[in-house]
This record gives C-alpha cells, structure tokens and sequence, in this order.
C-alpha cells in the first residue's frame, strides 16, 4: 500500500511538472509578443511550449496504452507479458506496478492450477469410481481410473457417452438431485453388478458441476466401504466449495475492479487497493487451507507398510507413555497400567502411534472435568491367537449416534479435530492383520481395544 502510494503520488508529479512547463512557457511567451520587445525570444519559448504539449499528450498516451496492454493480457491470461524496469526511464514505476502486479496474477494461476492438480490427484487416487460433468453441456470435467475400469471404455468426453454402455444408467445420472442416492444395476462384458450411485451438486466458475460417486455394492463389504466414500465424498464437495469459488470469485472481483477503472479512464482509488489487497489476503488464506486439507488426506491413504516383529506388549507401552508424563501429571490425570510379559507381532513405530492417538483422544476427553479422571491400559489374551491391548478413560464417552463414524476419514466430534487419528489408528491395525474396536457409555467414558496377533 506504501509502495502504491508512493507510485500514485510520483506520477502526478510528472504530469503537475508538465503541465506547469505549459503554463509558464505559454504565459511567457505571451508577455514576450505583445509586452516586450524581444518578441525573437518568444518563438524560441512559443516552440519549448509546444514540445512540453506534445510530450505531455505522448506521455499519457503512452500510460494509456501501457495500461490498456496489460489489462488486455489479463483478460487473455497471459502472463508472459513483461515491462522494461530502466531506471533512468520517465515509466520506470509504472513498469515497476506492472511487473509486481504480473507475478501476483501469475502467482495465483500457478496456485490455482496446483490446486486444480491436487484434486486430480485425490480422485484419481480413489478407489471408487468418480465423476464430474457440466449438467448443461454434458461435457465431462473430471474422471478417474476406477470409472474408466468400471465401463472398460479408454477416455470420456460426454456423458451421453454411457449410452453405449447402458441408456437407462446416463439418464438416472442426469436426472438424479442434490444429495440423492440410488441403486443400479450394471451389465458389463457379460458381469452384473449392483451399483450405489451418489450425486452431488458444485459450482465452480459458474459452471454447475454434477460430481458422482458410484460404488459396486454387490457384496456387503462393498455396501460399507460405499457408506464411508459418500460421506468422504461430502467432505471433498465441502473443501472443493469452500476453496475453489471464494478463489474464483476474487479473482473476477480484482479483474473487474481494475477494468472498470481502466475503462473510465482512471486509477484505482486508495479503496480499491485496499479491497484488492483484502481480496488477495483472502486467496491466500483459502489456498493454505486447501494445502492442508490435501496434506491430512495424503496421511490417510501413504500409511506404510509395517515392519512386523517380535515386541513386547508392556515395554510398548511404557515408552508411550514416556511421552504424556509431564502433560498427565499437569492435567491432574491417574494412570495404571496392568500387563503381565505378554508378546505380540506388531510394527513398533506404527503401534506407538496407536496408541499415541488413543491416549492423547482419552486425556482431552477428561479436559473439563475437575475430578476422577484415569486412564487404565490392560491386557488380555484371546485363545492362542489374539493378543488385546485394552484403553480405558473416565471422560465423557462417545455418543451412541457418533460411534459407527469414529473411523471414518475426516469425522470429528472435536470443534478443532481433523477427524484422521483414528481414521489412520484403524487402518493401521488392519496392516498389522489385527483390528480396533471400541465400547463407550455417554458420562462415563470409553473402551478402546487393540487386537493384536500374539505370540507364546
């Protein structure tokens, strides 16, 4: 803003200078015709008038012209567009301006086509079928892998496309609303399956985008595992909203401020540069909350395979618990533990993360209560094979509605959670060929068991 100022004012000095030039060699001229007798002298100053007029007309044309060629690389998003920046030159600033407010436009297009990238890569990366298509044209915007696989076709363009495949399936897509939810069934190369499709509705770039999810539910697995993208998927639509259209709707917003100014002939006033600068604090803001969005589902699905050995269950735990001394003893939270020498074929590092989570989500639950607030960690054994690691905590319980999405990738029961600890717990507990569960009562607290694979 203190740059922009400093611009503004240097050149209405430039032309206040020409236009006092004008004035005193115009005034001077006049006294040296009619008031002196040195009337030679006055076509000498009649010319130096005349040259400053002619500088100053080039001068603002000149601007004009700058302006009008950077509004119209704007327009045609063509950043490669630059100023000469020399120093010595009258529109050094003004090249200067340009310049600076070329690299924030191409900034935000770089970041926006990463960002357009990314979430390319999070459907893509999907195991289930996605696909995102323009409801007016049917031109689709979107597609990935799985949904290739799904109708065996290489590529996409249209919608209408699937009427290959199966007519009656493109005209349920098309017609299905916000929300809604149906069952299909679909004949491929001689196999049937059971298809749960999911729609929901997007503006992007005043576009209206239809973004569907389809899951072969034709196993009872399958029914879950569509259960839990459906409402992954309304996390993905809310981040896409949230992020995508406030990004594309200050840039329309900044384009439109500079190009009514540019055509009523006129510089942006101290308002507008502030709205502008407003506005681009704002993209950043959003593209850092989208970054982080991306970052915690990278975690979800880049858990590595673990590295299964021999461990000692208590040793395990007491390590853990290293780490949350300070902080239990702080918060005024008892914690015992009752472990006989029992041995599991676990991930040490994996496991430790576990139970990280399980710990750190026991002791915020007990964050506003005064009193009676344990954690208890014991083991059992379940015949020869299993081995389970038991977690409990006196706070305040899982409410029965929330306890079958705990699991769930971003659901979170915790205004400031990112919903992955348990998420990422569960997952890798499968890796590690064993399970978590959980048991908890409103008001007295939770359960949460890690089964292992034990050894004699």
């Amino acid at each position: 803003m203190k740059y922009n100022s400093h611009l503004r004012k240097k050149l209405q000095l430039r032309v206040a200078l020409r236009l006092l030039g004008i004035c005193f060699f115009g005034c001077l001229t006049g006294f040296l015709f009619f008031d002196s007798p040195y009337w030679m002298a006055g076509i000498w100053t009649s010319l130096v008038t005349i040259a400053l007029f002619l500088e100053t007309i080039r001068f603002v044309i000149q601007s004009e012209q700058k302006l009008a060629a950077f509004l119209q690389a704007l327009r045609q998003n063509d950043f490669a567009i630059t100023f000469s920046e020399n120093k010595n030159s009258d529109s050094y600033d003004l090249h200067h301006a340009f310049n600076q407010l070329n690299d924030i436009f191409k900034r935000l297009r770089s970041e926006r086509e990463s960002q357009h990238h990314l979430l390319k890569a999070v459907l893509e990366g999907s195991s289930a079928p996605l696909i995102c298509f323009e409801e007016g044209s049917g031109e689709i915007y979107l597609i990935n892998q799985a949904t290739k696989n799904l109708f065996q076709v290489p590529f996409l363009q249209k919608i209408d496309s699937l009427n290959r495949i199966d007519a009656g399936l493109t005209a349920t897509i098309k017609e299905m609303k916000d929300g809604s939810r149906v069952t299909e069934k679909l004949k491929v190369s001689g196999k049937t399956s059971v298809l749960s499709i999911y729609a929901q509705h997007i503006l992007f770039e005043d576009k209206n985008l239809k973004l569907i999810s389809i899951h072969d539910v034709t196993s009872e697995l399958a029914a879950k595992e569509a259960e839990t993208w459906e409402k992954l998927l309304r996390v993905l639509t809310h981040e896409i909203s949230n992020s995508a259209i406030p990004l594309s709707t200050l840039s329309s917003y900044i384009f439109e401020m500079a190009e009514k100014a540019r055509a009523e002939d006129r510089r942006l006033t101290e308002e507008e540069r502030e709205d502008m600068m407003e506005s681009l604090r704002t993209i950043d803001q959003r593209s850092k909350s989208l970054k982080e969005f991306v970052h915690n589902f990278r975690q979800v699905n880049q858990i590595p395979e673990p590295h299964l050995e021999k461990l000692e269950l208590s040793v395990i735990v007491k390590d853990t618990l290293q780490l949350f001394i300070r902080e239990l003893e702080r918060e005024n939270i008892q914690i015992t533990t009752h472990l006989t020498d029992q041995y599991i074929y676990a991930d040490r590092n994996l496991t430790q993360q576990v139970l990280i989570n399980l710990i750190k989500n026991a002791a915020e639950s007990m964050s506003n209560m005064k009193e009676n607030k344990r954690i208890e960690i014991g083991g059992s054994r379940e015949s020869n094979r299993y081995i389970h690691l038991h977690v409990r905590d006196t706070g305040a319980g899982i409410l029965a509605e929330n306890i079958d999405h705990i699991f769930i990738p971003f659901f979170s029961t915790k205004k400031s959670g990112s919903g992955i600890g348990l998420s990422i717990s569960k997952q890798i507990m499968q890796k590690q060929k064993g399970d978590i569960t959980v048991l908890s009562e409103p008001g007295k607290g939770s359960v949460f068991t890690l089964s292992f694979i034990g050894l004699k």
